[in-house]
């Protein structure tokens, strides 16, 4: 019995071992495009390791809400993917402050959404900016971010629709 009992552990350490060297890494490219649901002017943000390593991946001049709440889509980086976290770092400061009254926030946030099928493959992340300092990063597949995406913020399409934070 303990013949048998001894080469089913090995076989299941050998099993579980093999999956552990199998998994593919869960990094993505992916440029970043920025949602704010704030009437901060963000300066800048940028996504880093969790050990505070920049990745590339980043933006500015986000603008405020009322002001449409978007900003262009930055360029890129390899970051890490769904269900890892990230740190996102920005600076909030009113357009005729002195930058030296700008504040900067940094948030630990674990990235939602899709990987893609591929890992050629280049994603985008969208990082939304909420009251209080809050934050959500969802990465969507290159492809996936269309207008009829419901996931997809209005704001990218010039509606100020107002979104809250886990919806």
């Amino acid at each position: 019995m303990k013949g048998i009992a001894g080469v089913f552990l090995v076989a299941l350490l050998a099993t579980l071992g093999g999956c552990a060297v199998a998994l593919p890494n869960r990094d993505v490219e992916a440029s970043a495009w920025a949602a704010n649901y704030t009437e901060d002017y963000i300066y800048d943000y940028r996504i880093q390791t969790v050990s505070g390593k920049r990745t590339g991946v980043g933006g500015g001049n986000v603008a405020e809400f009322s002001r449409g709440g978007t900003a262009g889509i930055e360029c890129c980086g390899r970051m890490p993917g769904v269900g890892q976290t990230v740190k996102v770092v920005w600076q909030v400061g009113g357009r005729q402050e002195d930058r030296s009254e700008w504040k900067t926030y940094s948030r630990d946030v674990v990235v939602t959404g899709t990987m893609p099928r591929g890992s050629r493959h280049h994603s985008r992340l969208v990082v939304r900016f909420f009251p209080n300092h809050e934050i959500e990063a969802e990465l969507f597949p290159y492809g996936e971010l269309d207008p009829k995406n419901p996931r997809v913020d209005k704001l990218f399409s010039g509606e100020r629709v107002m979104r809250h934070k886990g919806e």
